[in-house]
């Protein structure tokens, strides 16, 4: 079990925690500042950049609602040098309530393009660009997987199927935010 209430434990299902409104829209005059653009986005924003309240406040929505001795994942940047994000931060200090630190686990190890700049979304370039490192760490256990924001599911899908292939019993995934269409 995943989550402390049971009926969140849906392995089939995505969960967010709220709606992603993107900064910048494009129109037919250009790049213009979004005007639904709204606080929750604002503090997803704040994770990307890992600024410390946003950090704790998601850590706090979140740590109630995670059983113990889950496996916490985090789906990797689209860049294999950048190993350390807010998504990293909030597993590894969800991580010391009980559960396990499984964040190095999922690798990027071919850079991708951003997606939010155009990259291509398919599920094949996750599956393909990304690789299962200490599989000991969710091996027979009940993983939670986390990212950011989530739009077409592809890269949570392509990760759970890789944690599943490198042994893990269940994996539940849980973004911060869907973006909204």
């Amino acid at each position: 079990m995943v989550f402390t209430k049971e009926k969140y434990n849906n392995p089939d299902k995505i969960w967010y925690l709220g709606v992603y409104k993107p900064y910048w829209v494009y129109t037919i005059d250009g790049k213009v500042v979004n005007p639904e653009f709204d606080t929750f986005s604002g503090r997803i924003l704040d994770v990307k950049n890992s600024k410390l309240p946003a950090l704790q406040d998601f850590f706090t929505r979140i740590d109630r609602n995670i059983s113990q001795g889950v496996s916490l994942c985090v789906v990797p940047s689209h860049d294999p040098a950048n190993t350390d994000s807010g998504m990293r931060w909030i597993a590894q200090k969800l991580a010391q309530n009980g559960r396990v630190d499984a964040s190095s686990c999922l690798v990027r190890h071919t850079k991708i393009v951003k997606l939010a700049h155009g990259g291509d979304r398919s599920k094949s370039v996750h599956l393909n660009s990304i690789r299962v490192d200490n599989q000991h760490l969710v091996q027979n256990k009940a993983v939670l997987l986390l990212d950011d924001v989530t739009t077409s599911h592809n890269s949570l899908n392509a990760c759970k199927e890789l944690l599943l292939r490198g042994g893990a019993s269940i994996v539940q995934c849980l973004a911060l935010a869907k973006t909204e269409g």
